[in-house]
């Protein structure tokens, strides 16, 4: 615009800032070897491009995808709540931080993700390798949007942690039979002890336990009752015997309305209250060891 008053020098500078935008994309497009297109251009000026996609947006998206996958057999229901705790956290962490309920993936940093760490260890409390796990859910997200060319730039490419190898000790037996023999006040911390003593004398995991169907009990070669099923997270085939005390839990809630409702063989619940209930457990019963679905004897 010609002319030298105001109107004309606030248009044209933001013409300029315009030329400038374009320049500096079309340079991104280039040193990341994507085609330049005049389309491209004209929708990253005009904001109709893929670079305001929204992170929360496209995690909700990922976890529906996912779910779905959940009942056709392709995922583990255990996968999915992982990823919506996932999302939870990461939600909390824009509210705690920013004060807001979305980002574009654009805004996704380095500083952003340590921020996020950080957040995670303290104002949550949670251990680092946990915190890992969440911040690796996220990720997955962030390299979805890479993908989809919503962002050029991997920002966790500089991203450095690792994880804290544990020992953990297995129970004693004097801390089984502690478990196993003291009475609850609570209906729910009663069926909780009896699905960890389950594991304890069968060696399955969480999600195993889960998965067990009413079919998944026959008798052995030996006439005794043997659990048939396969791992999970392998596929490798489980064969066990089904010790007297495991036989006995599982008689106890043989008629169980959700046992019955799912033919399942126990009424289990998510693997996150489960581990919150057992640490009620270990301290009514004085075990002082730390008591997860994982831990057995």
């Amino acid at each position: 615009m010609t002319g030298d008053d105001d109107t004309a020098q606030t248009l044209n500078h933001f013409l300029d800032l315009i030329v400038n935008r374009i320049h500096q994309f079309r340079n991104e497009l280039f040193f990341n070897k994507q085609a330049i297109t005049s389309k491209k251009l004209i929708d990253h000026v005009t904001g109709r491009d893929n670079s305001s996609a929204k992170v929360i947006q496209q995690f909700q998206k990922h976890n529906d995808e996912m779910l779905a996958l959940v009942k056709s057999g392709n995922y583990a229901f255990g996968t999915y709540e992982r990823f919506e705790i996932s999302k939870k956290h990461l939600q909390e962490f824009l509210q705690y931080r920013y004060k807001i309920d979305e980002i574009d993936f654009r805004d996704i940093t380095l500083e952003f993700i340590k921020n996020y760490e950080f957040y995670l260890k303290t104002v949550k409390n949670i251990s680092n390798n946990t915190a890992l796990k969440y911040i690796t859910n996220f990720k997955k997200i962030v390299l979805i949007g890479i993908d989809l060319e919503i962002i050029l730039h991997n920002p966790f490419k500089r991203f450095k942690t690792r994880k804290i190898k544990l020992f953990k000790q297995p129970l004693t037996r004097e801390e089984l039979f502690k478990i196993e023999h003291h009475k609850f006040d609570l209906p729910r911390l009663s069926l909780i002890r009896d699905i960890f003593v389950f594991q304890c004398y069968t060696g399955l995991a969480y999600a195993d336990t889960f998965n067990l169907k009413r079919s998944n009990v026959s008798v052995g070669i030996d006439g005794e009752l043997w659990l048939i099923s396969e791992r999970q997270k392998t596929g490798r085939p489980i064969n066990i015997p089904l010790l007297p005390k495991a036989h006995e839990i599982l008689e106890r809630y043989r008629k169980h309305p959700q046992c019955l409702k799912k033919d399942s063989l126990l009424p289990i619940s998510s693997n996150q209250k489960m581990n919150a209930y057992l640490k009620e457990i270990a301290d009514l019963c004085g075990v002082n060891s730390a008591l997860t679905t994982y831990r057995s004897i």
